[in-house]
């Protein structure tokens, strides 16, 4: 007689079944369960090219609600990808905001502050993207010093392409570039020299829908400008070069598609600092160091993207590394914008700070400023001096808005606070793009301004900035 099942057997029988029931289902060619697939690593493109305007401020190009800048090529670039509100200079002067996309680090901490070179112990970007992974090509104005440290593989000089301004030899330039690479992986800067000053010959179209020349009795002034014919006029020739600067656009983004590298490349069109007149570049309001920035990553990066996250040119080369699987020796200040394009993070910084140190006319005028989603906040330093900067002592503008100020108190008041800097100014940026009415002195922002202040000295101090308090 079998003796009866106790509750001790059942156990025993249910914890040894399924190892029994694996050896009856396993094959001889098989001896254990199948490995989980890895997961596909992140997209990276195939190749980088960044393209720069030289004195461009965002509100200048269609795309950005400019009717009077006429930019269709830029406008369709700007339609194919993401088109980013919030991208930033560190600096609104050329040299020190250059050398510090060439080195993802802030001026003080490249030693590029102004005119100066950046110290030999930075990296840059050309001995950080080594050439056994990618090749280097720049084509227009280098602007940076020593030239030791930026050796490109390829650079063609500006006045091999018109002075970076003629489209067709530009993109003829890029078109023997890119067969001279031969196939590798590349990271190539376009530098375009429109619309920098100065403004030279007046220029033409014989399309009935171009409005080229402008008609500056027709063109909106913004609204710090002063309205005097010089200034219509100048203002008027700018969105010319704007136009001359699209047309370029439109050759070199046509040379990426004939030679089949447009679909797995990113692109990036910026410009190196704001536009050239009064309240602009060499300064940290909006207009100075709030550049265009439109990406195109096809595939990744869906048409018609908008965004406010907090970008900066900071981050091309820490984006360049991350793109070729490269890293830099040393913490850099950028961020990389792959995981932000990828749509893997809503933002890569929630403040960012813009550094003023020096430039080339009169004595150094220090400022810093710090911005948030909606508020700014600009700390101006102690001065020998008046600010002064190219832009006032040479420009036709700034010349009329010294005869107007003489009969137009509010016009005066404002050419003051630019020379005769306050210590302290907030902006509510949502509210006062322009920003026109500083509210550093209005009580119910008291709290804001502590916080914002409290925030860049924070910064400042983290950063090693030597303007730190400490």
């Amino acid at each position: 007689m079998t003796p009866p099942l106790t509750r001790r057997d059942l156990l025993a029988a249910a914890a040894v079944a399924p190892l029994v029931a694996n050896a009856a289902c396993e094959s001889p060619a098989t001896t254990a369960s199948p490995t989980p697939a890895k997961p596909e690593p992140p997209r990276v493109p195939r190749h980088v090219v960044i393209l720069v305007a030289d004195d461009q401020s965002r509100t200048d190009m269609g795309c950005y609600g400019n009717r009077d800048c006429h930019t269709p090529n830029i406008d369709a670039l700007a339609a194919s990808g993401a088109r980013f509100d919030c991208g930033y200079a560190v600096v609104g002067v050329c040299k020190p905001s250059r050398s510090a996309m060439y080195t993802g680090l802030y001026p003080h901490n490249n030693g590029a502050v102004g005119f100066v070179p950046v110290r030999e112990d930075v990296a840059t970007w050309c001995e950080l993207l080594r050439s056994d992974v990618c090749a280097t090509g720049m084509i227009g104005k280098l602007n940076v010093k020593p030239l030791a440290k930026f050796r490109f593989e390829k650079w063609v000089a500006p006045k091999k392409v018109g002075d970076a301004r003629d489209g067709d030899e530009i993109a003829l330039a890029l078109r023997e570039m890119i067969a001279g690479f031969e196939g590798r992986r590349m990271a190539l800067v376009v530098n375009l020299k429109d619309p920098h000053r100065p403004f030279r010959e007046p220029l033409r179209d014989a399309d009935p829908n171009t409005p080229i020349p402008h008609d500056p009795a027709q063109v909106a002034l913004p609204p710090k400008f002063a309205d005097t014919p010089e200034t219509r006029a100048e203002l008027a020739q700018y969105y010319d070069f704007v136009w001359r600067l699209d047309r370029t656009v439109g050759s070199v983004l046509a040379v990426l598609e004939q030679t089949g590298l447009a679909q797995d490349t990113l692109v990036v069109l910026t410009s190196d600092n704001g536009q050239s007149f009064p309240f602009a570049k060499t300064t940290l309001y909006e207009q100075g160091i709030n550049v265009p920035f439109l990406v195109r990553w096809p595939g990744v990066v869906a048409p018609g993207t908008t965004s406010r996250a907090l970008v900066s040119l900071l981050d091309f080369l820490p984006t360049a590394l991350d793109a070729f699987g490269l890293e830099a020796p040393t913490a850099l200040d950028g961020r990389s914008l792959l995981p932000l394009l990828r749509g893997e993070v809503a933002q890569v910084r929630e403040r960012f700070v813009g550094e003023h140190t020096e430039h080339l006319s009169g004595k150094p005028n220090p400022s810093r400023s710090i911005r948030d989603a909606r508020f700014k906040y600009i700390r101006n330093y102690p001065a020998a001096e008046d600010f002064a900067n190219n832009v006032l002592e040479f420009s036709m503008t700034w010349k009329s808005w010294i005869r107007a100020a003489r009969t137009d108190a509010a016009l005066r008041a404002r050419m003051q606070k630019l020379m005769q800097r306050p210590p302290e100014e907030l902006y509510d940026l949502d509210a006062d793009p322009w920003e026109q009415r500083d509210l550093a002195e209005q009580p119910e922002h008291a709290e804001t301004l502590a916080r914002l202040r409290g925030e860049l000295d924070r910064w400042m101090r983290e950063s090693g900035d030597p303007l730190s308090a400490g």
